[in-house]
């Protein structure tokens, strides 16, 4: 019977002895929980205060009435020939109109393994501008474009660009466009765009 105590009394003790280390690790347990979670809140409030929407504004002067011009991007198929450089249409480049042919609700997909694949859909015509919506199917960028007609005289028309980028959806992008290198070179990527239009108008 003694003896029995005794190897109770032994287990029981080695168990005592191994109390403190699950503590231990118990305690180291939590504190990483909360490590974790305090790194999260602070990711969280970091991403809250990026930017997730951008501005870029290009101008450029087209030799053209502005019927004409208006006209002309009324359609969505018209994009094609002017929003995406030859480098992206000769990689695996294909397109697919649906919707109306011109005015609101025209619209033109893309497949391209350089760019990826989106759609582009005029949602606004009128006398003054031309609202058109791009996004991609990954939904990495979605943006809304504003065209606005400035009559100079009736064969000039200034054409201003105004490009509302929201990349809530992309942080690195969120994170690069702090700095505002990011956006000027927006700026001249869409000032390249226009003048790929004006070239194509002037030279019809």
């Amino acid at each position: 019977m003694m003896a029995f105590l005794l190897v109770k009394n032994e287990t029981v003790g080695s168990n005592l002895h191994f109390l403190p280390y699950f503590c231990f690790m118990g305690n180291k347990s939590v504190i990483a929980m909360f490590g974790m979670s305090g790194l999260l809140v602070l990711f969280a409030g970091y991403a809250s205060i990026l930017p997730d929407v951008l501005e870029s504004n290009a101008q450029v002067e087209i030799s053209t009435s502005k019927n004409d011009l208006k006209r002309y991007l009324s359609s969505a198929e018209n994009f094609k020939d002017w929003m995406f450089s030859d480098g992206v249409k000769r990689d695996e480049w294909r397109i697919l109109l649906s919707g109306k042919k011109t005015g609101k609700g025209s619209v033109l997909k893309w497949f391209s393994e350089s760019i990826g694949d989106g759609a582009l859909e005029v949602k606004t015509v009128s006398d003054s501008h031309i609202v058109f919506e791009r996004i991609s199917d990954n939904n990495s960028f979605r943006d809304r474009g504003y065209l606005f007609f400035d009559l100079i005289d009736s064969n000039r028309v200034k054409l201003r660009f105004i490009d509302s980028l929201d990349v809530s959806t992309n942080f690195a992008a969120r994170y690069e466009a702090q700095d505002e290198d990011y956006i000027e070179k927006i700026d001249a990527s869409n000032l390249i765009v226009l003048k790929r239009l004006k070239q194509k108008i002037e030279t019809e």
